[in-house]
């Protein structure tokens, strides 16, 4: 055989023998970077298709009417306001927005569920949309779907950096699933959303008395009750924090301070009658 055609022989013998393409290399042969590129480009998934453009709103005159109410907690008289609308245009996100959000409100998390569910499967373009997920998040909580609740507070984040309420969401779930740092990243950024402005003291007080829950997981108990004390100082009607700060106290052999915390809660429990907004969690 002549020479030349004994030297290509054998040289893609050789390649078959390793049993991978030339792409791939045998032994010391490294293929291009070129190649190796245009190799992973064949083999690597399809990007996903991008999601379908919003479709423009169904609208009712009585939106506002029901947006109204529940912005002034008439959350049975919204949702009275929201079936009439409903009733009359069944494809209407927002009134299914509007519509979960009034059920939520009265602590019927399973039944809003589906509702706010729905607003975002008609993929419609409404005012509050990018809010959807921050009410699907609380509910599914409540409902003790945590995976649920932690996808729907970080889609909420993505959408709105700002949106401390799902931060502190997000740290109340790693609390729940004993993941302390992540707790403490989360409640901080809500924190530091929140701010120190007055208006926001009950707010950041609920915020602050997780945080100390996350010390107490950390067997660090002085930092514990500054936290506990600052959050009672900031929102004395927190009923809860008198509470913990009651079983602090007596671990710490405070015996009469332990005391006055725990009248102060029933004093607090007794005097509020108002509940708790779903969407936060104490």
């Amino acid at each position: 055989m002549h020479l030349s055609m004994r030297i290509q022989t054998s040289w893609l013998t050789a390649s078959f023998v390793c049993g991978n393409s030339l792409l791939q290399g045998c032994g010391g042969y490294s293929a291009p970077a070129e190649v190796e590129a245009v190799s992973e480009q064949l083999t690597a998934p399809p990007p996903p298709p991008p999601p379908p453009p919003l479709a423009e709103p169904a609208n009712h005159q009585n939106l506002s009417v029901a947006a109204k109410l529940l912005r002034s907690g008439q959350f049975i008289d919204a949702q009275i306001v929201l079936q009439s609308i409903l009733a009359e245009q069944p494809d209407c996100a927002r009134g299914e927005f509007l519509m979960g959000v009034a059920v939520m409100k009265q602590k019927r998390y399973a039944q809003a569920r589906p509702i706010l569910e729905s607003s975002l499967a008609r993929n419609q373009d409404f005012a509050e949309r990018k809010q959807v997920d921050h009410f699907l998040g609380w509910s599914c909580y409540y409902l003790g779907d945590l995976e649920a609740a932690k996808r729907h507070f970080q889609s909420h984040v993505g959408a709105n950096p700002t949106a401390d309420d799902s931060y502190f969401g997000l740290g109340v779930i790693a609390i729940d699933e004993d993941r302390v740092g992540d707790a403490e990243i989360a409640l901080g950024r809500a924190i530091e959303l929140i701010g120190e402005h007055p208006v926001r003291s009950r707010d950041r007080a609920k915020a602050l008395a997780r945080l100390g829950d996350v010390a107490i997981r950390k067997d660090k108990r002085e930092e514990a009750l500054a936290l506990y004390e600052e959050a009672a100082q900031l929102w004395p009607e927190h009923y809860e924090v008198w509470g913990k700060l009651a079983r602090v106290y007596d671990a710490s052999g405070r015996s009469a301070d332990g005391e006055t915390a725990r009248a102060k809660q029933q004093e607090v429990m007794q005097r509020t009658t108002r509940p708790e907004s779903p969407e936060s969690v104490p």
